[in-house]
């Protein structure tokens, strides 16, 4: 790690093909912005993947991990489990804490040259949309009641988390813990969508640890600032630090993307300003393009 970084960009990245193509959104935004002068990506990867990442590059540090989520372990089936679970443990731990800041993050966004410079002394949280049903809002409180956990009635903190190294190590740890009992308490039912789903157990799990920690993450945090829409027709404006390609089929989706439907569009037409033209350009163009232009060494 360079001296003059401080921020590490952390996140997981699976043996799967959409995955590995949505972290090539991910690093090319962070070239492209300007990150790249002031943060490292922290790479923690499935063990079959290492030939499909960055290599030879000081920036990008790329960590081996087996998936938490593996045969005949509690989190088996879960594999959302391993963007958390593979973030923390003695294969990174004293990597992680050596940054003063550290963003956790899924793979599938896009950084802007906003955040280049972003340190905050009180924790950016994101956006997580499955907190507006009040279907959800029963089942969190009802958890909450049976597990003596003092929910402080914020719901919905996001994916993703910016803030001092500790807090962020410490939310990892705890958002496994509380993940792994959540599982339990669903069983074999997947609940209801919209409303207490077993899909999100692990977004449930970090809203949980930032409720029973509430002066550390939430009594003067920022919420819903990063995890963007990335189908926002929206300027991107000096708040727009972290754009989330969110599951939708509405421009710019990462599925009508992968689907081909937007290769007739001449991405040379598109206004980079633009959140949802900004999310398609980057996944549009070339890796080497953009190293050119962005003087990335």
């Amino acid at each position: 790690m360079s001296t003059t970084k401080t921020l590490g960009i952390m996140t997981y990245i699976d043996n799967n093909p959409g995955m590995i193509e949505e972290f090539g959104w991910l690093y090319k935004s962070w070239i492209y912005s300007g990150n790249w002068k002031t943060s490292d990506l922290l790479v923690v990867h499935h063990p079959d993947i290492a030939q499909h990442l960055p290599r030879n590059e000081p920036g990008v540090i790329t960590i081996p991990c087996a998936p938490a989520a593996a045969p005949g372990s509690v989190f088996e089936g879960y594999h959302f489990i391993n963007s958390i679970a593979c973030l923390t443990g003695p294969h990174i731990d004293s990597l992680a804490q050596s940054y003063p800041f550290l963003l956790r993050t899924d793979a599938d966004v896009f950084l802007t040259e906003h955040l280049v410079d972003v340190r905050p002394e009180f924790p950016l949280h994101g956006r997580g949309l499955y907190h507006r049903s009040a279907g959800f809002r029963r089942g969190m409180i009802d958890f909450c009641e049976r597990h003596g956990i003092e929910h402080m009635n914020h719901f919905g903190c996001g994916s993703s988390l910016l803030a001092r190294a500790e807090l962020v190590m410490h939310m990892l740890t705890r958002q496994t813990y509380w993940t792994e009992i959540i599982l339990k308490d669903f069983g074999d039912s997947p609940g209801t969508w919209p409303g207490w789903w077993r899909g999100v157990a692990s977004m449930y799990a970090a809203e949980i640890v930032a409720n029973e920690q509430w002066v550390a993450y939430l009594g003067y945090a920022r919420e819903r600032i990063l995890d963007f829409e990335s189908f926002s027709v929206a300027p991107i404006d000096n708040m727009t630090y972290h754009i989330h390609a969110l599951p939708t089929h509405d421009y710019f989706s990462k599925y009508n993307f992968r689907a081909g439907e937007y290769k007739d569009i001449d991405i040379t037409t598109l206004n980079r300003g633009i959140v949802r033209e900004y999310c398609h350009w980057i996944a549009a163009a070339d890796t080497v393009m953009i190293k050119e232009i962005s003087a990335y060494s």
